[in-house]
């Protein structure tokens, strides 16, 4: 049977359909007979199902443009349609109140656009953060640094990042730090500060933003807490339950 770190670095190329048959029976054979791998591969199958759901993304519809200007056309007193009209100088009394009604309406309706992009923009950063945790946790890609002394892992970032992100310890209040690694999230590098709680990683993103992205309180079965502070965002990430994340949470913000 194949080892676990060769199962682990093949478990999504089996999810993507690009293993050869003897390969793929290999993995399957071996996800049958370890459990701690199994929890990855589940973990992974259900981050790939969440990254296909189509409720990531809101497309406005095409006709959403043209409808809102031709409302406001209509307001106006305006035809349609190209063909060139005579209009008078001096619009009836209630055309202005509809005009801006009609401009009311428009605002309304990018206003929904906005928001539902922005909701959008913070599932696509989420669903970064799962994937960037759940890599992490395979072979050899928790750390680019090992240390649980906080003046030996902030100054590793000098030179990696254009920004100093704040490396804290919590090793008194249950939380140890043990180390960091620079990874990518929302199309920037960022610093990663890995803690531990029991047996249990922790997973802290750090980036410049002032934007609060709203996060769920869980997904692909990991809890989520999200903050910003000082023109930073931070985002952890573990499979703790929630209650102790927001301790670590709440421990890291004051």
């Amino acid at each position: 049977m194949i080892s676990c770190r060769s199962a682990l670095s093949l478990i999504e190329p089996l999810l993507d359909s690009e293993l050869d048959a003897a390969r793929k029976a290999d993995v399957e054979e071996h996800l049958r007979e370890c459990p701690n791998c199994y929890v990855v591969f589940e973990r992974l199958k259900r981050l790939n199902e969440d990254l296909r759901s189509p409720g990531l993304r809101y497309e406005a519809p095409e006709r959403l443009r043209s409808e809102v200007m031709s409302g406001l056309r209509q307001a106006a007193g305006v035809a349609a349609t190209p063909a060139p009209i005579r209009v008078s100088r001096r619009w009836p009394a209630n055309s202005w109140a509809i005009a801006a009604t009609a401009l009311l309406a428009f605002s309304a309706c990018w206003n929904l656009v906005l928001l539902r992009s922005q909701k959008s923009a913070g599932n696509d950063v989420t669903q970064q953060v799962v994937a960037s945790h759940v890599r992490s946790m395979i072979g050899d890609h928790l750390l680019d640094i090992k240390s649980t002394d906080q003046h030996n892992v902030k100054p590793w970032f000098d030179g990696k990042l254009d920004y100093a992100p704040d490396v804290r310890d919590f090793a008194a209040d249950g939380f140890p730090l043990i180390g960091g690694r620079v990874d990518y999230i929302d199309r920037r590098s960022v610093a990663a500060l890995i803690y531990r709680h029991r047996q249990h990683v922790i997973n802290l993103f750090v980036w410049p933003s002032s934007t609060a992205v709203r996060v769920p309180e869980a997904a692909s079965g990991f809890s989520l807490v999200a903050w910003n502070k000082a023109g930073m965002a931070y985002f952890a990430i573990s499979d703790l339950n929630r209650t102790e994340l927001l301790r670590f949470a709440d421990l890291y913000r004051r």
